[in-house]
């Protein structure tokens, strides 16, 4: 049983216009002329870069680490480790 009044659906006066549907263009606009450039290519050019930077700074402040800790003595140890091919060849012999 319900409580309260019922709703009525109320109907428009006769003497009131219906309205008229507008026509909608289409959704998504045609962009054969304006092409959308990638933007991983982008991305991926930036973190390269970025990586290259932080490569060469790290390598500069290894150099300068090294030359504080030397004071001008010589290096037992190379600045490089040797390459894992060269020490497969190395055992082999």
């Amino acid at each position: 049983m319900p409580q309260g009044k019922l709703k009525v659906k109320t109907k428009l006066p006769a003497k009131s216009k219906p309205k008229r549907k507008t026509a909608k263009g289409p959704a998504a606009t045609k962009r054969t002329n304006r092409p959308i450039a990638p933007k991983k290519q982008k991305h991926e050019a930036a973190q390269k870069l970025k990586k290259t930077i932080t490569k060469n700074v790290n390598a500069a402040i290894e150099d300068d680490l090294r030359a504080k800790a030397l004071d001008g003595k010589k290096s037992l140890t190379s600045k490089k480790k040797a390459s894992p091919a060269a020490n497969r060849k190395s055992k082999r012999k």
